[in-house]
Formats: C-alpha cells, structure tokens, sequence
C-alpha cells in the first residue's frame, strides 16, 4: 500500500518538478489579475522572458565541481577511476549537479551491463523516486526505489528496486491512478542486499528547487517585461485620433452613420499606428505612450529582491563591470560559498554511498572521500598564494594541485617533469651550484699589460 502511494506521488509530483523547469528555462506563462487583461494581452502574441531564475541555479552550478574521489586503498581508488571514466561522469556529474538544483533533487542508478561492468545512469525526479522508512532517521534510511516513465508504445513502465530484488511491470495507458492494474514482467535477484539508487537532493528528505524562491519575483518582471515591449510599438508608432465637428463621416471605415454611438465607439480599435474618427469634434492629435522606465526601473528593484531572496550576489545578475574583489568581493559572495557549501556536503554524501556501492560490488569494503574544487572567488596570486601556504605546513603538491582544480593527469605529469628538472639540475636550487668567477680588483699584472691609450 505504501509503495502503491508512493508510484501516485510521483506522479502528482511531476507537475511540481515541470514548473521548476519551467522557471529555469524561462518560458512560463505571464501571470495577470485581470482576466481580461490576460486575454487582451495574448492576442498581442507577445511571450518574451527576462530570465533570471537560470542564475539563481547556475551560480551555484558552475561552482560544484569534483576535484577527485579517492578509496583508502590505492585498488580501490583504481576502480573508481575507471568507473568514474567509463559511465563518462566527466559530463554527467555537472548534468547531476545541475538537475539536483533545478528540480531540487536528481537520482542515479547503479547497476551492472551485459558485460558485467557497473554503469552508472542519472535520471531526473520526473522518473524516479526513493521511498524511506517513516519510522528511521529523516530521508536516511532506503526501503525501495522507484522508476516509472512512458515506453512510447502507448504503456507506463514501471521498476521497483529493492535491498533483494528488482521487480518489472508494465501498464496500459500514461496516466496513472489508484486503480492502474499492473502487469508484472519479470524479477531480477540483486545480489548486493543495497537498494542500488542513490539521491542527490537540495535538503532532506526530498530537495527544493534552488531557484523556488524566486518564482513571484520572475512572474513579475516577465509582467513587466511584456508590457514594456508592447509599450514599445507605440513609442515608434503613436496612437492617433481626428475629432471632426462638422463634414460627412462616410468615408471614415471607423465610423458609420448608420450605427448608433456605442456601435461606432466599439469599432475603434487600439493599437500602434491606428487611427481613431470621432464624429463633430473639429481636433487631431495623438496619445502618448507610456515612459518605459516606468517598467524599467520596478525591474531592477526586483531583480535585486531576488538577489536577497535567493542568496545570489547582484553581480551574477548584472554583468556591468562593476564587479567588486578583493575583499569586498568575498563579503558578497559569503551568503552563496555557504549555500554552496551546503550542496557540496549533500550531494558529496550521495556521490560517498554511490562509489562505495561501486567498491562493494567489486569486492572492495572500504570508505571513500570527496575532494571538490575550492570555490571562493580568488585571482591568480591569491590562488597561488593560498597554494603556497598549505604547502608550507605540510600539504602535499599534489593535494595542492588537486584543490586548485587540476586532474590527476596533470598532476602525475607535472611531479615527474619537476623531478626529472631537478635530477638534471634544471630547476632553481637543484643540482650543482652554478660556477661564480669575481673580477680581481688590484691585479698588478693587468695594470703592467694595459696599453698606455687604453690606460690613459
């Protein structure tokens, strides 16, 4: 009963994790009070988006990036290096990462091939979800796992994965409800006793999306947005009336003699560049449009209350050059590194369980560490600098690199090359002191040899 709720969840969730797309993609409808409004505006046809909910994620985004994952044996370390190159993690941890943010929470799925090799593949909250134990600590402890999706031939597949067992149904149609009649296809042994899906979320025990906290701020200038580029039109092409006292109106198309005034006053029509004829009024003119900053300037008030609302420096939003460093820069960014932070800390502990999986089935019973990249916004020489007193009190060069965001093959390849200049006496301070000669000062046999011109 409880996975039976759970399949249902999901499927109700899904118009959840959509809008939360939507949000990041930018292309979600405009939001009015007024129904009327609503559709005078879209007979205007306009559906252009300022986007500001894609910084909100990808500020943090481009910021998690896996430096290594090691084992505490060097077998184990090997293994997941060869797991990690042939799933081509290389790619899919950053669409892991950017999944988790955006929809809240991203799942991966670990699970032998054909050929006996442990592929990994992420899926999204569209398609997968984890049921934990009510009665255990929050969102820690798994009892199954579920993957439904549509086959495109007209039938909704459904996997449970369990501690023992991977159970396979199938059922007609693509909507799902309490009484969808399951047909079961076949079941697979697991013999890892784990439930071999791994949960990469924003909070516990299901995430939220990282930019969920800014939809009404983008609902409000994508408002504001559209009306300024229909306010547009009419700066280039005004809005004009003629109001005539006196003349026949028949040749006017707005106005018909033979229509009462309601009649005549409902067929004007408003637009750029149309002409309104009103009968037995002798005046021309136009009217003017509205002042675009009036819909510029709530924009920028609320682009920086999303900036607050979401933990998102100003900067990420407006690419102005004013972009402060140094110390200021690092007072700016403190509110993201330790929302930063925070993701790193759950989606670490996800990637931990994944490859720990990953050694187990490869008959390996160890701990593994995650190593990211380091986040805070330093330049060059701050970089170097900072690299250079970890070394000093006993970081390796290699750690060093490592936290500095190089790969393992660069750093292998860069610690040989450095040995080989110092065995070759290449490098500074390395093999044999360089040969020193000093001019002697009062050598009486040069000033003997001199020529008397050279002397003079």
């Amino acid at each position: 009963m409880q996975l039976k709720n759970e399949v249902i969840a999901l499927f109700e969730r899904r118009k959840e994790y959509e809008e939360a797309e939507a949000y990041y993609e930018g292309v979600t409808p405009e939001v009015y009070a007024s129904e009327g409004l609503r559709r005078a505006m879209k007979a205007t046809g306009y559906n252009a988006h300022l986007n500001f909910c894609r910084p909100v994620v990808d500020a943090v985004s481009h910021r998690l990036e896996i430096a290594a994952i090691q084992g505490t044996s060097d077998a184990g370390t090997q293994i997941i290096n060869d797991t990690w190159e042939f799933n081509e993690l290389f790619i899919d941890a950053n669409e892991i990462h950017r999944s988790a943010l955006v929809y809240g929470e991203a799942y991966a799925i670990v699970w032998p091939d054909e050929e006996g090799n442990l592929e990994i593949s992420w899926n999204s909250p569209l398609t997968t979800s984890i049921l934990y134990d009510p009665n255990g600590p929050v969102g820690r402890q798994k009892l199954q796992a579920v993957k439904m999706w549509e086959d495109g031939e007209g039938y909704t597949r459904l996997n449970v994965y369990g501690p023992d067992t991977i159970e396979k149904y199938r059922a007609q149609g693509t909507a799902v409800t309490e009484g969808t009649n399951w047909t079961h296809l076949e079941t697979i042994e697991n013999p890892f006793g784990q439930v071999p899906v791994f949960h990469f979320r924003t909070r516990r025990p299901y995430g939220q999306p990282e930019h969920r906290d800014g939809y009404d701020a983008q609902n409000y200038i994508n408002k504001q947005f559209i009306q300024s580029m229909y306010v547009a039109d009419y700066q280039g092409a005004p809005q004009r009336y003629a109001l005539s006292k006196a003349g026949s109106s028949s040749e006017i198309a707005d106005f018909n003699e033979g229509d009462t005034d309601r009649e005549n006053i409902g067929s004007l029509k408003n637009g750029p560049g149309e002409f309104w004829y009103v009968n037995n009024v002798d005046q021309v003119g136009q009217f003017t449009p509205a002042d675009p900053e009036v819909f510029w300037s709530p924009i920028k008030n609320t682009v920086r209350s999303m900036a607050s609302l979401t933990n998102t420096p100003l900067h990420y939003f407006e690419k102005t050059g004013n972009v402060p460093s140094g110390q200021a820069l690092r007072v700016a960014e403190a509110p993201l590194i330790k929302k930063v932070n925070e993701r790193k800390a759950s989606f670490g502990q996800a990637w931990r369980e994944m490859f720990q999986f990953v050694l187990f089935a490869n008959g390996l019973d160890e701990d593994v560490q995650v190593k990211w990249v380091d986040i805070e916004s330093l330049d060059e020489l701050e970089r170097l600098d900072a690299g250079l007193k970890k070394r000093n009190i006993g970081f390796s060069t290699a750690q060093v690199m490592r936290e500095m965001g190089y790969d393992e093959e660069v750093i292998e390849r860069t610690l040989a090359e450095a040995k080989e200049e110092r065995d070759t006496g290449l490098a500074a301070g390395y093999g044999r002191d360089p040969e020193v000669r000093t001019q002697p000062q009062n050598d009486e046999r040069n000033v003997e040899n001199q020529n008397p011109q050279d002397a003079a």
